[in-house]
């Protein structure tokens, strides 16, 4: 639909030479990456982050309480305690930030 509202008011000129050919195609190529633009901020973003910020929200809703329930019965039928991400992924992040300003000092 863009391309071809582009190109309506191309068709409508008798073209006649290979020159204006040229220049309308260099036309086109030059308004095109910001027509492409313009539609994926005004028209194809929009939707994605609707979406995204209604199927987080049904989730949030309704099936994530259960299935995180359900994933903390079946870890503890291996007879191991539950493990707690967040607490862990912090220790780690906070290691790898010693490690690198140990490194960072090291080379001074």
């Amino acid at each position: 639909m863009l391309i071809l509202g582009l190109l309506t008011p191309a068709l409508s000129l008798a073209q006649t030479t290979t020159d204006e050919m040229g220049n309308l195609g260099f036309k086109i190529l030059e308004r095109l990456p910001g027509a492409i633009k313009d539609v994926w901020q005004n028209q194809a973003l929009p939707i994605w982050q609707n979406t995204w910020a209604w199927t987080k929200g049904f989730w949030d809703s309704t099936l994530g309480s259960k299935v995180r329930s359900l994933g903390q019965k079946i870890w503890g039928l291996t007879g191991q305690e539950t493990p707690d991400v967040k607490t862990e992924f912090q220790k780690e992040k906070k290691e790898m930030q010693n490690d690198l300003w140990e490194r960072f000092k090291g080379l001074f």
